[in-house]
């Protein structure tokens, strides 16, 4: 789906200033390595669960330039070429087992998306099996978002480093429509190399959700607010970052439908993500 998005320069930077634009060719190819931990906790009415961290997940994403348009839209494919999950300490057996069978559906997944010339995404489709359990299917909806937001939206005018922007766009994970706010700065441009810092904040309004790790049970979410910080490194002939990391810390209030009684629950979750191409 694709979304409007509101870009404000906030400040163009030092002088030399270039338009930055992403312009890889037709079957370029780019492999990276990601590693995922995340780690939540949960409060079900009065219930509060001990917080749960789980295991890293490790994936290796290659991408393959199928075409370039005449007003630079990029449109590639990606394949999950590898998938696995790691056993650290403090993770429980169980859950780290549990995981490591939701994942055996993982490799192999593959999808389509396209980018404007300016890093805006205009689209992503993984697809998962029919077959595929909930976790997978969840996993799935996660990497649309991840993809969506891997490259970095750049302004329309000329920018030098030290300039900063300001994006807001709705985007739409775990079955939530999110309100967010990014800010972007630029730490360093020579030639066809950049790197970027960010800010993001997120927050999601009164809405019926309904996420794809639990079929059939309706969640109404209260609130949700999220914040985190993230750092990218391009090179503008390439289409995906050569390196980042992102941490994203969000909370959410939500009612759940438990047997014909309303329950409060609330769930705060930490997502830290590191990739580097290969």
């Amino acid at each position: 789906m694709l979304f409007r998005s509101l870009f404000k320069l906030l400040e163009a930077g030092a002088e030399p200033r270039k338009v930055l634009r992403f312009h890889p060719k037709p079957g370029d190819k780019q492999t990276l390595a990601m590693t995922m931990k995340m780690a939540m906790a949960t409060k079900i009415g009065e219930m509060e669960p001990p917080a749960m961290k789980l295991p890293a997940i490790k994936l290796t994403l290659e991408t393959t330039v199928k075409e370039v348009a005449e007003n630079g839209d990029i449109t590639y494919e990606m394949v999950i070429s590898d998938a696995g999950v790691s056993d650290e300490p403090g993770v429980t057996p169980e859950l780290a087992e549990a995981m490591k069978s939701a994942f055996v559906g993982i490799k192999g997944l593959s999808g389509t998306g396209t980018t404007s010339s300016r890093g805006v995404s205009k689209g992503v489709e993984f697809k998962a099996p029919a077959d595929s359990n909930p976790q997978t299917r969840q996993f799935v909806d996660q990497m649309k978002e991840f993809y969506t937001q891997l490259a970095v939206p750049m302004p329309e005018e000329a920018v030098g480093p030290g300039a900063k922007w300001e994006v807001k766009m709705p985007i739409k994970t775990q079955g939530m429509t999110i309100d967010q706010t990014a800010n972007y700065e630029v730490v360093s441009l020579e030639g066809e190399s950049l790197t970027t810092k960010n800010i993001i904040a997120q927050q999601a309004a009164n809405q019926k959700i309904q996420n794809p790790a639990m079929p059939g049970m309706k969640v109404d979410l209260t609130k949700m607010t999220g914040k985190g910080t993230g750092q990218r490194t391009f090179a503008l002939t390439n289409l995906l970052p050569t390196a980042g990391t992102g941490v994203v810390h969000t909370e959410a209030s939500m009612a759940m439908n438990m047997g014909g009684q309303k329950q409060a629950m609330t769930m705060k979750m930490d997502v830290d993500v590191q990739f580097e191409a290969k």
